[in-house]
């Protein structure tokens, strides 16, 4: 794909493009803001679980968007209907807590909660999450926008 403009042109590329890769090696600044140009090999940016009670698939938990070189991730859970409100959300998410921090050896994680999914706010809050602030309207559900509440969590505080 390519844009124009008055003065430059846009060219989409991937992450083989080793000229681009060589242009910005030397520039120190940059190993800070993005860890794709200091990765010399590919590394896992997610790693996804399933949650399993007696053999039944209930669940998933993931740990993604993985800043390897920042110490950082952000978690998702997603616990079937039926097995909500039960406490396996809890327990799913406090073992990849400690998972995370103990073995992976994460400084930070993350978490995003949709504004109208009050069990969820509750239960990353009782796993010690704290609220570090609201995306407004950036997620469309049913036809409706509604805000994403993002939340922290530091190995210090767990």
């Amino acid at each position: 794909m390519k844009i124009e403009t008055e003065l430059l042109v846009l060219k989409s590329t991937g992450n083989k493009d080793n000229e681009l890769k060589e242009m910005f090696q030397n520039i120190s600044i940059l190993s800070n803001m993005s860890e794709k140009n200091i990765r010399p090999v590919e590394v896992p940016s997610e790693i996804t679980f399933r949650i399993e009670k007696e053999d039944e698939l209930i669940g998933e938990i993931r740990i993604k968007n993985i800043k390897w070189y920042n110490r950082k991730a952000e978690l998702s859970l997603m616990i079937a209907p039926r097995y909500q409100g039960k406490g396996y959300g809890t327990g799913a998410l406090k073992k990849i807590i400690e998972y995370a921090f103990n073995t992976m050896n994460f400084y930070r994680l993350e978490a995003e909660v949709i504004d109208f999914n009050e069990a969820s706010k509750r239960l990353v809050e009782k796993c010690g999450f704290l609220f570090e602030g609201r995306l407004r309207e950036a997620k469309y559900v049913n036809g409706k926008y509604y805000d994403i509440l993002r939340y922290g969590l530091l190995k210090k505080e767990w």
